[in-house]
């Protein structure tokens, strides 16, 4: 008789539930390294003590009932006292196997995160075929072949010619597909030295992007055909002013000359001449209105004076008139402008020009004694030729019309070529 056999039933079944418990916790240990894909080693291991530990408590369970037939000899009864530390080791290590999978990414968990992105991808081998495809590239792939994908250079090729799936290429590597939406499709090979040879293709809903500048388009385009309209319209405008300015002109001259022609003959009819050179310098003032607006490019100061007294206004110059030919006949045309202003609407006598000369620039003013305008001047056909000219040449114009007329040029030294 062994010890096991003078054991009392109860204790050598109670001594064969032990063993049954480590060997089903051994059992779990291998189970649940196979399920999180433990290391090879682990699994082969954890595999023979379960086998082992499984054969002795059958022994021991049959022993337990028949220890005639299935004696046990005392160099055996170690084993059971391995059960508790078996035990806890099992659990031990079923707890480390479990933080270590919260904490690593298995194959499984880096598809379901690829299958819940917004967007597609996929990835290929050295020879095309599809080694990893998520759900959205998919559903995208079979929409443009009309099946599930294969191989990246199929994906490709239908691309290529979209219109056989029912979908429209609409921008750089953009697609719109039947239901509204736009994708963009972009393939690039994998830099990795353990990726070589493997291609990403990735799939981006570019929908509002591609609306809001399809929208901006719109827009520029209104506003350019807006532009369009408004350099056309400011163009007929300009060509109104002139027209109406050359117009009054005409009436203008038409009227003093006729009226001056008309009195200078009732004159020499009735041998008249009181009032005869009257009416001369009525005829000459209409006549400077040509002179003025169609002068040619050789006037002088001299000149512009001359042609000032034909309409009783004396024309002084106040310090160095520039050299320059180009800067000179700016300052001729603006006093002949000013004269003209001044006869017209001041009712002056007398026009003054100063003239500064500063290190890069000059600075000319020029004002009347006439009446002083009573509000804001508005340009004309004059000033306005006038004020294209000196900005033509690099300068500036300035019109103050409070507390008395006065026209400013900022002419630089250098003159702009154009």
């Amino acid at each position: 008789m062994t010890i096991f056999t003078a054991l009392p039933l109860t204790e050598r079944y109670l001594l064969a539930g032990v063993l049954f418990l480590s060997s089903v916790s051994a059992s779990a240990l291998v189970l649940y390294g196979f399920i999180s894909r433990s290391r090879l080693w682990k699994n082969a291991l954890n595999g023979v003590v379960f086998l082992c530990i499984t054969l002795f408590t059958a022994y021991v369970m049959s022993a337990a009932a028949s220890p005639e037939e299935y004696p046990l000899s005392i160099r055996w009864l170690w084993l059971p006292a391995l059960s508790v530390p078996l035990i806890a080791y099992s659990v031990f290590a079923v707890g480390i196997e479990r933080i270590k999978r919260k904490n690593t990414l298995s194959p499984s968990a880096v598809k379901e995160t690829l299958d819940n992105l917004g967007s597609g991808v996929c990835f290929a081998d050295g020879n095309g075929r599809l080694v990893l495809i998520n759900v959205t590239m998919a559903k995208l792939a079979s929409a443009i072949l009309g099946s599930y994908p294969q191989t990246m250079p199929e994906l490709k090729n239908a691309l290529e010619d979209p219109e056989k799936g029912g979908i429209s290429a609409v921008g750089n590597s953009m697609y719109r597909f039947p239901d509204g939406k736009v994708w963009r499709f972009v393939f690039e090979p994998l830099t990795d030295e353990s990726l070589k040879g493997f291609t990403q293709a990735t799939a981006h809903d570019v929908t509002e992007i591609y609306r809001t500048n399809e929208k901006i388009r719109r827009e520029n385009e209104r506003i350019r055909q807006a532009i369009e309209e408004t350099q056309k319209l400011m163009a007929r405008l300009s060509d109104r002013i002139r027209e109406q300015e050359t117009l009054a002109l005409k009436i203008r001259i038409h009227n003093d000359i006729g009226a001056s022609l008309l009195a200078l003959s009732q004159t020499l009819i009735s041998d008249r001449v009181e009032n005869a050179e009257e009416q001369l310098k009525l005829l000459q003032r209409a006549v400077w209105h040509f002179t003025c607006k169609n002068g040619s490019d050789g006037e002088s100061v001299s000149d512009v004076a001359e042609q000032a007294k034909t309409l009783g206004i004396t024309l002084s110059f106040g310090g160095n008139m520039p050299t320059e030919r180009a800067l000179k006949k700016i300052v001729v045309l603006a006093a002949k402008e000013c004269v003209t202003n001044c006869s017209k609407h001041a009712g002056g006598k007398r026009v003054s020009v100063e003239i500064a000369e500063k290190r890069d620039s000059f600075s000319v003013s020029f004002t009347n004694d006439g009446t002083p305008p009573k509000g804001e001047i508005k340009e004309g056909g004059g000033l306005t030729s006038l004020r294209e000219t000196v900005e033509k040449a690099g300068g500036e114009m300035r019109v103050l019309h409070e507390p008395t007329f006065v026209l400013i040029l900022n002419l630089p030294k250098e003159v702009k070529r154009k």
